[in-house]
């Protein structure tokens, strides 16, 4: 996402039903368009507000611990139902994935690594190329948890990351199958839905 620009958007005042911009729902197959016609406005997908992490993870976790779980997330993505979105060449696969390191570990204030090579760049707008849709993101969140738990990331951390995660991830969706919006998956609510053990 954008770290630029405002984390939520405002709610549209008086929102219409889904329109796909063609004007032609409701309209009798044989009609003919009507000539200066206005197709309403519509907000199709709530953006969430996107709690990026405080000071604190870098200090518990360190660098380290988070390019770990950068690193084993996205070794657990590719061998996933959504790998066929990484790249097939390990050498490419591998910058990928310390480029996405770099940009989590500078995210929660750590050496600048990520902007100076690529710039303050729009999360979502990189994701374009690729289709994103609502089970891919569920896909990708699942196995956040599974890397969490494998990892050892400090379980002190997990909600505040997941926050982060769970709320970024909507933004990554380009490709809708469903006129509802994306689950909010809260932590506790997450854990039930994919199994994730509890630890003490």
């Amino acid at each position: 996402m954008c770290q630029g620009l405002p984390a939520s958007l405002d709610p549209v005042p008086n929102a219409v039903p889904h329109v796909c911009g063609c004007g032609g729902h409701g309209a009798a197959i044989s009609a003919k368009p009507e000539v200066g016609r206005r197709v309403p406005a519509s907000h199709e997908m709530e953006m969430p507000e996107v709690p990026f992490p405080s000071a604190r993870v870098l200090s518990v976790a360190g660098p380290g611990a988070l390019r770990e779980l950068v690193r084993h997330h996205h070794a657990l993505l590719r061998k996933s139902e959504i790998g066929h979105l990484f790249a097939a060449d390990d050498a490419a696969f591998t910058n990928l994935v310390e480029r996405i390191a770099d940009y989590v570990v500078e995210v929660c204030g750590g050496p600048a690594a990520f902007t100076p090579v690529h710039g303050n760049t729009c999360m979502r707008t990189r994701h374009f190329p690729f289709s994103i849709d609502e089970a891919a993101r569920e896909t990708w969140l699942a196995k956040l948890l599974q890397a969490m738990a494998e990892t050892g990331f400090q379980q002190e951390l997990h909600e505040e990351y997941w926050a982060w995660m769970e709320a970024f991830t909507v933004r990554m969706i380009n490709r809708r199958t469903t006129k509802a919006q994306p689950a909010h998956l809260p932590y506790a609510m997450a854990r039930v839905r994919f199994g994730a053990p509890f630890h003490s």
